[in-house]
């Protein structure tokens, strides 16, 4: 039988739509490959420290009693900013919502960023993405198809809190709603890493902004928390959905629409956005005239403070902005716990000094901020593992470039950030303090906070070695680790844990400075096996083959 020309037309349409389909699948194929293993360290993450805190809220608040004197907490300044406003905190879900869903929203969304910024931006910065472009399918296509993948992985997560809430005893429905926004909390941010990565001209450029977005989501968090009148600002921030949401009491499962209709419309707008530029170009470009700058261009380090300028920057001004609303609210917490005696009978049973609440205060919070500046060692580790996955790292190593300079380059860098992050978070709560003529000089606000810097040394080295060992997971693994280290010494004494099991945690060979004196003999070990772990990582670095992405 002969085929006609509209047949032949037919039978051609349908031969290149299945190739479209096809290639879009092999997108998404190509994307879980290169994404898989650091979505499931993040889901068993989250999922566990979930178990953990349901855990050692069984074991801290066993009856009714010690559980209602919970929502007393409401009533802190300090507190209600941090955490926000309980709801619901005695049952296992609500308390599990109000102490450690924040921290795990900023888990989901720091790796949702990162991730997006590799995939969407990196990759067309390294030239990979025009090898895949160079298929029988529409870019913005494969935008779809890799954001589908990294939003499905972001439900895998949510999953994980989910199955660890129902197994721990919280009510279903409650577990439901809240791990849906904690996975909608990262599709919003892997939605902004799209919309950026078509605007920004480079993957470090994208993420930094989109780490500053949610930067400003937690600031903005912290004030509409800040008082009754302004919890409406609640609604204009992603980490206040969930406040908004009241999972295990209320259950305003309504609220569960604006994040997938948030996102909905980013992955909309940047797919529109991608139609309109070339691959490997942003919509903003540098101005052709514009002078080339050559400084920070002669060595590799040179080039790696450079280029993560605008990281630390962003970074800065986040611990700068921390800081500063510490300061300002030691006054307040002094005042709310001296005018209620039950309260401070309440912080004395979790072990906090009421005899100088000032310096308990700032002790409790600066272990906090540790924990913000050990993130961002591994981070800063991850710089070096972009460089190497972008095959930058390649066209050095052929030169007279020793690995274990390069790789002690970046160490040293990321040893100066953390003293200068620790610095500029110790002016700025010594100076908010000072504003609201609170009880705490600089000699106290600077000897908690680099009181930590022991246990973050150690934090580095072991990004340091992961990176090392499985550079593939340097970021994800080594932010886990932080968490979990953080955890185990939040919950471990309330749960009467072995010794052996809460010294594994830096963070629990602290003193509680300044109350107590710092612990000298400690911080020497642990600078100790920061440094071992350093460099048993840049040995192993010096000896396997180079990683691409």
């Amino acid at each position: 039988m002969t085929q006609g020309p509209d047949g032949r037309l037919t039978a051609h349409r349908r031969t290149r739509d299945a190739r479209r389909s096809g290639g879009v699948r092999a997108v998404a194929r190509l994307t879980v490959r290169l994404t898989r293993r650091g979505a499931l360290v993040m889901a068993v993450a989250v999922g566990a420290e979930t178990a953990v805190e349901a855990m050692s809220y069984q074991a801290a608040y066993p009856d009714a009693a010690s559980r209602a004197a919970l929502a007393s907490f409401g009533d802190d300044p300090a507190i209600r900013i941090m955490a926000g406003v309980p709801h619901a905190v005695d049952t296992i879900g609500g308390f599990v919502n109000w102490d450690a869903g924040w921290i795990l929203q900023v888990l989901v969304a720091v790796w949702a960023l990162v991730t997006a910024a590799r995939l969407l931006r990196g990759d067309e910065d390294t030239g990979l993405a025009e090898l895949v472009m160079a298929g029988p399918f529409r870019a913005s296509r494969a935008l779809v198809s890799q954001v589908l993948v990294l939003v499905a992985e972001c439900a895998l997560m949510g999953a994980a809190v989910v199955a660890a809430l129902v197994a721990s005893g919280a009510a279903w429905f409650g577990a439901i709603l809240f791990g849906t926004v904690i996975a909608g909390f990262g599709a919003v941010f892997v939605g902004v890493g799209a919309v950026l990565a078509q605007i920004l001209g480079s993957r470090s450029r994208a993420a930094g902004w989109t780490a500053a977005v949610l930067a400003f989501s937690f600031v903005l968090r912290m004030v509409a928390n800040s008082a009754d009148s302004r919890a409406w600002l609640g609604w204009l921030t992603p980490l206040g959905w969930m406040d908004q949401l009241h999972p295990f009491g209320d259950n305003r499962w309504p609220v569960v629409a604006v994040p997938v209709a948030v996102t909905v419309a980013l992955v909309a707008i940047a797919v529109g956005l991608r139609r309109r530029r070339d691959t490997g170009a942003g919509l903003l470009t540098e101005r052709a005239s514009r002078r080339s700058n050559p400084r920070l261009l002669g060595s590799p380090i040179a080039f790696a403070w450079r280029t993560n300028a605008g990281t630390l920057v962003a970074w800065t001004v986040g611990l700068a902005v921390w800081g500063l609303t510490v300061g300002l609210l030691t006054r307040s917490v002094v005042d709310f716990v001296g005018d209620d005696e039950g309260y401070r009978e309440l912080l004395a049973s979790i072990g906090m000094d009421t005899s100088d609440v000032a310096n308990a205060y700032v002790a409790l919070v600066a272990v906090v901020i540790g924990v913000i500046i050990a993130l961002f060692t591994a981070w800063r580790i991850g710089a070096a593992r972009a460089e190497e996955a972008s095959s930058r790292l390649e066209h050095l190593v052929i030169r007279p470039v020793l690995r274990w300079r390069w790789l002690g380059g970046h160490v040293l860098l990321t040893l100066v950030s953390v003293l200068g992050l620790s610095a500029v978070a110790a002016v700025a709560m010594w100076l908010g303090g000072l504003v609201t003529d609170a009880d705490l000089s600089a000699g106290d606000a600077f000897a908690a906070i680099f009181n930590t810097v022991p246990a973050v040394i150690v934090f580095g080295g072991l990004a340091v070695l992961v990176f090392g060992v499985a550079p593939r997971l340097t970021t994800a693994l080594s932010a886990s680790i932080v968490i979990v280290a953080y955890v185990v010494q939040l919950v471990g004494p309330a749960l009467d844990w072995p010794e052996l099991v809460l010294g594994l945690s830096p963070f629990h060979h602290l003193e509680v400075v300044p109350v107590d004196p710092f612990g000298t003999t400690a911080a020497i070990v642990m600078v100790a096996i920061g440094v071992l772990a350093a460099g048993v990582g840049m040995v192993v670095f010096e000896r396997r083959d180079l990683a691409g992405a």
